[in-house]
């Protein structure tokens, strides 16, 4: 995942939304949302390379976890950032994610930005350049392939877009996150385009409380894919 916006708002028991496109290698192999995991249940896109996800709701705690590249073609490592995403969103709550995100290996992955999230709490990590956990200050985070503690101007004006946003009712905030992922201002524009890498997918969901009150997919670049409803499992 190359962007990655959450925004958190209060509304009734608390809201986050969350916004992101997927960048990858053209022909890497992945299947849209599905269960990943069964007990508890999470919920996501598969990648078939790696065997991981790069974004799951824990659809029974009610929490969200992403991953992007810390850089650019971030080296591999002995173990898939995507399968660190399935690791954590498999936790029974999100006290008990964070601490398996403790304890990991940070040396195993290449380098990193994770969010994991509810309504009332955004987690951000990092292994780069050092291991890193902290709460985030502010109520929109945008994540890229950036260092966490030197985001590039592609991800301070996208978090400083969508907070523009923070104000709109649900259905008009939903509908301006999608054209803002469909983007294409910019020399880096959200919506990648290139021979053999770009944008492949993206989501835009919604946690309201402890549930998954909506949940957007577009199996394509979002500028040319429409975003549509997907019909979640009972939890």
């Amino acid at each position: 995942m190359c962007i990655l916006l959450a925004l958190s708002r209060d509304s009734g028991g608390g809201e986050l939304w969350i916004a992101a496109n997927r960048d990858e290698h053209l022909d890497r192999p992945w299947q849209p949302p599905r269960v990943l995991v069964e007990a508890p249940l999470v919920f996501g896109g598969r990648d078939l390379a790696g065997g991981g996800t790069w974004l799951a709701a824990n659809l029974d705690a009610g929490f969200v976890v992403g991953v992007t590249n810390a850089r650019l073609g971030a080296e591999l490592r002995e173990r898939s950032r995507g399968r660190l995403v399935l690791d954590i969103a498999s936790e029974r709550s999100l006290p008990d994610a964070l601490a398996l995100l403790a304890e990991i290996e940070w040396p195993r992955y290449g380098e990193f930005n994770l969010l994991l999230g509810d309504p009332d709490m955004t987690w951000l990590a990092t292994n780069d350049p050092v291991p890193t956990i902290q709460r985030a200050e502010r109520p929109v985070v945008a994540l890229g392939n950036d260092p966490l503690a030197k985001p590039g101007e592609r991800v301070r004006a996208a978090a400083e877009r969508a907070g523009s946003m923070a104000g709109l009712a649900g259905e008009a905030l939903a509908g301006t996150l999608q054209a803002l992922l469909a983007d294409h201002d910019g020399v880096d524009p959200l919506c990648r385009h290139g021979e053999r890498y770009g944008t492949v997918c993206s989501t835009v969901l919604t946690l309201s409380g402890r549930k998954v009150a909506s949940y957007l997919f577009a199996p394509g670049r979002p500028c040319s894919t429409p975003f549509q409803t997907v019909v979640l499992p009972v939890a």
